[in-house]
């Protein structure tokens, strides 16, 4: 067998370029403290590894979803707890607007104190998390959920939408309640209706909450609804602003209530219920009132304010007024318990996160271990290695350096 001089240079070289190898290898990953540092190292352990990694990152994004769902609950649990705090004082002040020795002037100075309460209730009502978003408004995070309209009232213009965040695999948590559910569809105490005006009208009529003064009376018409509408001037003698009232469910005119003449904030009773409507109407414009066995606790102070600033001290008046302080109460408790109804859930589902961050940190802390154990390398050994292999490289160059000047030309 003959060995060429260019053949033995070679081998010699690559002998030390392995050795090199070999030792670059090992100082990497002592240095990086990785056992495996390409796939082809350990293509087992590799797909394994990347199975971990990703699952450590996607609990460290539910790991921040759990810290945004706590934040926002928390949130609209403290809102929450001020708001049954300002129901109670409503209550106390409804309690004492009832005694039969108060004047109108009395309930007029309690009336002032519910309507202060009432913008606060409305203020808390559209509280915003730290992202400027409305935590009340459904998926309309952006969008005020109670705006007052040109009337007094307050109306919902939220969503019923209901966000959720993603806390684990197979377990997701709601991080809200809308303002629909919790503060607009609130049980009444007996059959109501709601009042509006129709949005295309093109006079300025406008028209109060309403009462209702004969329970028996509405008990039989309910559950339809009545439309007013004003009619041209010459559909009266003299001419005038005039109305008639009809059924919404077949636009039957109600017995008497036809081509009434108008006047400004005067009382109309029909079907049980009393309205008092001003403006100028214009003739096609409309008012609603709308049947519902809901009310929203807005509305439950609205229509207490406006009967106990314009409630009358004589006997009419004051059987109405009992039965709104009643009704008004009871729609109150009712309020209260929708608003300890969502405390305790949001308790239930704040002790569903800590349950599940639990087990998350168990699960992360078994996958850390795992990982460590594939890719982490074992420091003595890879030492011990290290100084094996400098040892063979060194070796490998001194022989290199030894056979490199063997020549025949040596024997010569």
């Amino acid at each position: 067998m003959r060995l060429s001089t260019l053949q033995t240079y070679n081998n010699g070289l690559n002998s030390i370029l392995s050795a090199q190898e070999a030792v670059n290898k090992t100082q990497q990953q002592v240095s990086s403290g990785r056992r495996v540092l390409t796939p082809a190292d350990d293509p087992i352990a590799s797909t394994k590894i990347l199975q971990l990694q990703q699952d450590l990152a996607q609990r460290e994004q539910y790991e921040t979803n759990m810290v945004a769902a706590e934040n926002r609950l928390n949130l609209e649990e403290v809102t929450l707890s001020s708001i049954t705090e300002s129901l109670t004082r409503v209550q106390e002040l409804t309690v004492n607007a009832g005694s039969g020795s108060l004047t109108k002037e009395d309930r007029q100075a309690i009336s002032a104190e519910i309507r202060e309460l009432e913008d606060g209730l409305a203020s808390l009502f559209n509280t915003r998390d730290p992202n400027g978003e409305f935590i009340f408004a459904g998926f309309k995070g952006s969008t005020q959920p109670l705006q007052k309209g040109e009337n007094g009232r307050y109306n919902y213009h939220g969503d019923e939408g209901q966000r959720y965040l993603a806390i684990g695999d197979t377990t997701r948590v709601p991080t809200g309640d809308n303002g629909k559910r919790l503060f607009m569809d609130v049980n009444s105490a007996k059959n109501t209706f709601t009042t509006s005006v129709n949005p295309n009208n093109t006079g300025n009529t406008k028209v109060n909450a309403g009462f209702v003064v004969d329970e028996d009376a509405y008990a039989e018409f309910y559950p339809d609804d009545l439309v007013v509408t004003f009619n041209n001037e010459n559909a009266i003698t003299p001419p005038g602003p005039n109305f008639t009232i009809r059924r919404v469910s077949d636009n039957r005119v109600v017995e008497g209530m036809s081509n009434r003449a108008y006047e400004d904030g005067k009382e109309v009773v029909v079907a049980g219920i009393s309205l008092r409507m001003n403006g100028e109407p214009k003739a096609g414009d409309e008012v609603l009132a709308h049947s519902s066995s809901k009310q929203s606790i807005t509305d439950t102070l609205f229509r207490l304010r406006q009967g106990l600033d314009t409630l009358e001290d004589n006997p009419d008046d004051s059987a109405t007024l009992d039965i709104l302080i009643e009704d008004s109460l009871t729609n109150l408790a009712s309020a209260q318990t929708s608003v300890s109804e969502v405390r305790s859930q949001i308790g239930a589902r704040l002790n569903i996160i800590d349950n599940t961050r639990s087990m998350s940190e168990d699960v992360k802390l078994v996958s850390q271990e795992v990982l460590s154990e594939l890719s982490d390398v074992d420091f003595a050994e890879a030492v011990s290695r290290l100084s094996l292999q400098t040892f063979l490289l060194e070796a490998a160059q001194q022989s290199y350096t030894t056979i490199s000047r063997l020549s025949l030309f040596n024997q010569l």
